[in-house]
């Protein structure tokens, strides 16, 4: 059919029968943009090492539903002879309204912006949020990463959907961003009169017994004489050993049999560990100053 054929076959249609037909070509040409011409055009920037193109892509699937009910508004507008210029006049006094009465769901939209711009998060992601994660959503895997909401799976497979407002001002601790082994630190004690150099040579090798250790990673070194990070005294010897692995989502599990290995081989050679905690008083200013003593 010849582009004369196709003006004529328009000019024959009606307002209403040029808006409806309008739509399902706007509608068409989403569809075919959004899950045939940018899911392709992603698969080509999954292959670069640049990653902006690959932002450029998210940001394109995530606002193309914006930018298409804009053109098709228009251009149904248009075909019905109805001015654009006042409207959009009218509808920058109604956006300040509405954006005083929906504060909080913009704020969502343009943090969920600047996470898709920035990109400190991905999906499939192995994050930790400090400030609002606490108990349901400290750990976990990125899933989506919305206009106004980021969805993500914790460690007991509960899905968290946060406000981009909230998870932009939170501490993301991204554990996934450069693949490399990270590492992992236990801590325990034992008594004053134990051994230090045998408890190495038990602890590094059982460390490295455990499967999901990086071979040859393990160390032990000393921290304190007692642990008071808790407002308490134990009477002994803070140690620490220090791991690496490869895959963040075995952490709980490897660092688990990493601390039974650990108690078995002390406890296999009569290790003593640390004595019953000792409280401090903080009443006195005397007491303060002398927290740095060994308990009598």
């Amino acid at each position: 059919m010849s582009l004369e054929k196709l003006a004529n076959y328009w000019d024959s249609l009606n307002q209403w029968e040029q808006s409806l037909t309008a739509a399902v070509l706007m509608l068409v040409a989403f569809i075919l943009i959004r899950f045939v011409l940018l899911n392709k055009i992603g698969r080509l920037a999954e292959k670069t090492n640049n990653d902006l193109d690959d932002r450029l892509i998210h940001f394109l699937k995530q606002f193309l539903w914006l930018i298409g009910l804009f053109v098709a508004t228009a251009v149904i507008l248009k075909i019905n002879h109805i001015e654009i210029s006042p409207l959009l006049a009218g509808a920058g006094i109604f956006g300040v309204a509405l954006g005083f009465a929906a504060k909080e769901t913009i704020a969502d939209i343009l943090s969920g912006i600047f996470l898709i711009a920035d990109r400190p998060i991905r999906v499939g992601d192995r994050v930790k949020i400090e400030n609002i994660g606490r108990h349901w959503g400290a750990w976990g895997d990125i899933t989506n990463i919305g206009l106004r909401r980021t969805r993500i799976r914790n460690t007991d497979g509960v899905i968290v959907n946060y406000p981009n407002s909230l998870l932009s001002n939170s501490v993301i601790s991204n554990f996934s961003f450069e693949e490399h082994p990270l590492r992992v630190r236990v801590r325990f004690q034992v008594a004053y009169h134990a051994d230090i150099d045998q408890v190495r040579q038990l602890v590094i090798p059982c460390i490295h017994a455990v499967p999901g250790v990086v071979a040859d990673t393990a160390e032990m070194v000393t921290r304190s004489l007692w642990d008071d990070s808790r407002g308490h005294l134990l009477s002994g010897i803070l140690l620490e050993a220090r791991y690496r692995i490869e895959n963040i989502r075995k952490r709980t599990a490897v660092r688990s049999q990493v601390l039974e290995n650990i108690v078995s081989q002390l406890q296999q050679h009569n290790i003593p560990m640390a004595a019953h905690p000792v409280q401090i008083s903080h009443s006195t200013p005397e007491s303060t100053s002398n927290s740095n003593t060994l308990p009598e």
